[in-house]
């Protein structure tokens, strides 16, 4: 029976190029959308309204994606996406050339920005299924953490020294990064799991089949529901909580935002390397540890606010960053091997509605909390909570039952 490409195969490097070619692409985009809106109108309203409007599609748009991936193929939707994302970028500088950008041309192209940001999410992580091994998942994922958090801090950074070069003749370097990106998909070859659909054929459903198959595996519907609470419990205070902190406890103020951030991404990029190395766990051992590192998480995030010194409250985001990492590969990792291979692209959509997805709700329910309560204690309720989600799950998955569903793959 012929095997799945091994890890780190030529069709490996392809892809994972193409990845950090996208990833580099919506960290660009964003510096460049600051720079685009702050030199033709000033408004730092009109920013933070095209930053929402960048974010808002995704909820709508990541369910609708995860069915065309698994209705077109993985990487069909993914060459088409690179394609069109290059065509939005070119269009982009043509507008900025004639000089016709005004709010309306602002708009629209944040809203289809994130849009196709959204519908290539999905399909990203469920190409890594069908390059790798089962081995390899976890390091794969691990490689995607590490791509994903790399971006994050050298995205900015490179986009700075672009604009600067460049100004606003950046947006044909990020349609040419976008067709290069679709070339190497091209490139891939990989493998369609046919002899897993037709044994599902043989049971009686079919290979093109609906989220009621989903219902035979409630251990994955349970995983779903636990990333949803702890993204709302993460995202909120950390983008709206950090600068309060820092302009209360840090001696930079409201300017040490940035240190708290990256010593969170820090950390996840650390254990990115780390889960990376460590051995392969069956599933119930890596759901086990999901929920161990969860807990201990919810215990820093609960406290580290109380502190008032500058090393114990960098240290903590560190350590929170750590295990965010260490979730976020064993989680992707055990969603992919328990989900069947003809609904990988619908529950890659759902996982990232409940991360991504969330971000508004998030924002808005810390907004809440701070309106209520002291920034003490919104990290005292969303670490509470964590705390308390992971103890009830872990009660339940300690079950027998919870067992056998955790193994099926």
């Amino acid at each position: 029976m012929e095997k799945k490409e091994k890890f780190l195969s030529i069709n490996a490097i392809f892809f994972f190029s193409a990845c950090i070619i996208l990833f580099l692409i919506n960290q660009l985009y964003s510096v460049l959308q600051v720079s685009l809106i702050m030199k033709s109108t000033g408004s730092i309203l009109l920013l933070s309204s095209v930053m929402t409007a960048m974010v808002i599609p995704r909820i709508f748009i990541l369910p609708v994606s995860g069915f065309l991936t698994d209705k077109m193929g993985i990487f069909k939707t993914l060459v088409i996406g690179s394609g069109l994302l290059g065509v939005l970028m070119f269009s982009l500088f043509l507008v900025t050339q004639i000089n016709i950008v005004n709010t309306n041309f602002i708009f629209i192209f944040a809203i289809l920005f994130g849009g196709l940001s959204a519908a290539l999410l999905p399909a990203l992580y469920s190409a890594i299924p069908a390059l790798v091994n089962r081995e390899y998942l976890q390091k794969a994922n691990s490689v995607m953490q590490f791509i994903n958090q790399g971006s994050t801090l050298v995205g900015p950074l490179v986009a700075g020294i672009i604009v600067e070069k460049t100004s606003d003749k950046a947006y044909p370097i990020l349609a040419i990064a976008s067709i290069t990106a679709l070339f190497l998909f091209v490139k891939v070859k990989y493998k369609d799991n046919k002899e897993k659909s037709d044994s599902i054929d043989e049971e009686g459903v079919s290979p093109q089949g609906s989220f009621k198959h989903l219902f035979k595996l409630p251990i994955l519907i349970l995983l779903l529901i636990f990333t949803a609470i702890l993204n709302l419990c993460i995202i909120g205070p950390q983008q709206v909580g950090y600068p309060v902190i820092a302009m209360i406890n840090l001696p930079e103020g409201v300017d040490g935002y940035t240190k708290l951030l990256s010593m969170t991404g820090l950390g996840s990029l650390i254990s990115a390397i780390l889960i990376g190395n460590m051995k392969r766990r069956q599933n119930a051992q890596s759901i086990r540890m999901i929920l161990g590192c969860s807990l201990i998480l919810g215990i820093v995030w609960g406290v580290f606010s109380f502190s008032s010194s500058k090393p114990v409250i960098l240290g903590a985001v560190f350590i929170a960053g750590l295990l965010l990492g260490v979730i976020n590969v064993l989680f992707i990792t055990t969603i992919q091997q328990l989900t069947p291979d003809f609904l990988v692209g619908r529950v890659m959509s759902i996982q990232f509605l409940c991360s991504t997805g969330l971000q508004p709700v998030s924002y808005m329910i810390t907004g809440i909390v701070l309106d209520k309560f002291n920034i003490n204690n919104l990290y005292l309720i969303s670490g509470g909570v964590i705390v308390f989600i992971s103890i009830i799950i872990l009660i339940f998955t300690s079950k027998e039952n919870y067992e056998i569903y955790a193994e099926v793959s």
